[in-house]
């Protein structure tokens, strides 16, 4: 987030010219070592008029039959896989899927909250439903460069004092995303039910991702890190008489003779 706020701009910097030309090929190297699929190109959808992956999640909630309302569907979903989807996203869903004839809206039980709209899937919710189930596991992994790949593409062209703040940023953001998925991951382990089950092996997916998201950061922090003490080394070498860089040498190895005796 700190990479691209206003004021960006006029701060990137060429690679070569700030002598960090090593740095920028290795940062580069870095995003296509870890998005080499993910740089892979979407397949269309099936459906355009249905292409949110939201949409089929409720119709699969909804399978069962059983009318169901909105903030219903929010907790199963919660339940089962540890993320918390915004209720106004579902609720807008529901209406296209409405408008689409995918669901019906359906009698309020006995004594349950008036406030709240029950729907219930129909046939052709089903059909949509089924042919979404049907798709080869092709036409859905191939996910799209992720925003966190956006930015690590850029990394070689920006000075790196801005570099190591976002890294900085970035590291501790994902550490802490990491100490809430092992709560969550020790809360879903006390429960033996299938629902629960599935969502530990979620959440320990989750787990893994960001486990090697931190291991890359803290790479390309080290490597910053040896760059810039390579260029420092460099420019002493440059800027320092040539008289004084011999002195300093013999007096390197004299005081490494002295050690080794």
């Amino acid at each position: 987030s700190r990479l691209f706020r206003s004021g960006t701009q006029g701060s990137i910097r060429n690679a070569l010219a700030s002598g960090s030309e090593q740095y920028s090929y290795r940062c580069k190297q870095f995003f296509l070592d870890r998005s080499s699929e993910l740089c892979q190109q979407r397949p269309p959808s099936l459906e355009r008029g249905l292409s949110s992956m939201l949409r089929y999640v409720l119709l699969a909630l909804m399978s069962d039959g059983q009318p169901v309302h909105g903030y219903a569907l929010m907790k199963a979903y919660e339940e089962r896989s540890g993320i918390r989807l915004s209720i106004g996203n579902i609720y807008r869903e529901l209406q296209g899927l409405v408008a689409a004839g995918l669901i019906a809206p359906a009698q309020n039980q006995p004594g349950a909250d008036a406030r709240r709209s029950p729907y219930a899937i129909t046939e052709a919710g089903r059909t949509a439903l089924n042919r979404w189930l049907s798709v080869p596991a092709e036409g859905f992994v191939r996910e799209s460069i992720d925003p966190l790949s956006y930015r690590l593409a850029l990394l070689g062209d920006l000075d790196a004092q801005r570099v190591a703040g976002f890294l900085e940023d970035l590291h501790a953001e994902l550490c802490s995303q990491a100490r809430e998925l092992e709560r969550q991951q020790r809360i879903a382990r006390t429960s033996r039910s299938d629902v629960r089950s599935m969502r530990s092996m979620l959440l320990t997916r989750r787990a893994r991702r960001l486990a090697a998201d931190i291991e890359l950061i803290e790479d390309i922090r080290r490597d910053l890190f040896d760059e810039q003490n390579r260029t420092r080394a460099k420019s002493a070498e440059l800027t320092t008489p040539p008289g004084k860089a011999a002195g300093r040498s013999r007096q390197a190895r004299s005081r490494g003779g002295e050690n080794l005796r």
